[in-house]
């Protein structure tokens, strides 16, 4: 996840393969649901579960629309393919990183580690501050500023998901609702509340989605204080065997497998 490489060229671009990533996760999402609606209704017919979705997925669209912005949905979406299916950064890949750049400074000094390029923008940070032999001011105030970016990065995606759930219960709960209100007393079955099933079964996805977040976003956070706390100990000693234990003590037990 977090190579490193000498080229002076940038890192290639995948967004299009990101954009077929997010709407592959929406199509399973969509299936998801339907599937795990069919099941605990125990209701056969396609037409009615399909009935009931798109309900319950046109009004959480409609809110999410209303709500956010269509660059905070597509970043939330991008961050749900790169952290939640994907897993985001380790880590044991960022102190690996962290190793491979003091080996190039012991090798090449510090100019040779401000030409490292990396398809992770804080390596390359990390790499222009080492190669620049800064302060530790400077190097925690740069800290400071990603992990306070990481934190408003991380809570833009996670309301977007937390929304799409509460509007899935809502949008079902009035489809059931509307639904009781025209069936008779004894005409009312299963059928009768499978808008809110349906609701159900999106929140169930989205809380799936906003843990798997959550769980990501800690080891972004711990990853990003092993970059920054590796460049002020890379300038101050960069012995790899030291670099390598005193970047080991800030992981967490939990991060540690």
């Amino acid at each position: 996840m977090l190579p490193i490489t000498r080229e002076t060229t940038s890192v290639p671009n995948h967004k299009s393969i990101n954009a077929t990533q997010v709407t592959l996760l929406v199509l399973a999402s969509v299936l998801v649901t339907i599937g795990l609606a069919m099941f605990l209704s125990d209701i056969s017919s396609l037409f009615d579960v399909l009935q009931s979705s798109v309900v319950v997925f046109g009004g959480a669209v409609a809110g999410l629309l209303l709500s956010f912005s269509m660059g905070q949905i597509s970043q939330a979406l991008q961050l749900a393919v790169v952290r939640a299916i994907h897993g985001g950064s380790s880590p044991r890949q960022m102190i690996r990183a962290m190793l491979n750049i003091c080996e190039v400074s012991r090798r090449d000094g510090l100019l040779g580690v401000a030409e490292i390029r990396s398809n992770s923008s804080e390596v390359e940070e990390v790499c222009e501050l080492v190669g620049d032999a800064s302060d530790n001011e400077s190097i925690r105030f740069a800290l400071e500023r990603r992990i306070e970016g990481e934190r408003l990065h991380h809570q833009m995606a996670l309301d977007v998901f937390l929304f799409t759930g509460i509007y899935a219960l809502l949008f079902g709960l009035f489809g059931a609702l509307m639904r009781f209100a025209n069936t008779s007393s004894d005409a009312v079955s299963g059928s009768t509340f499978l808008p809110l099933i349906c609701g159900g079964a999106l929140s169930v996805i989205m809380t799936v989605f906003i843990a798997r977040l959550r769980s990501a976003h800690m080891r972004e956070l711990v990853a990003t204080e092993i970059a920054y706390r590796a460049a002020g100990i890379m300038l101050e000693d960069n012995n790899l065997q030291r670099l390598n234990a005193r970047l080991n003590m800030l992981v967490p037990a939990g991060l540690k497998a």
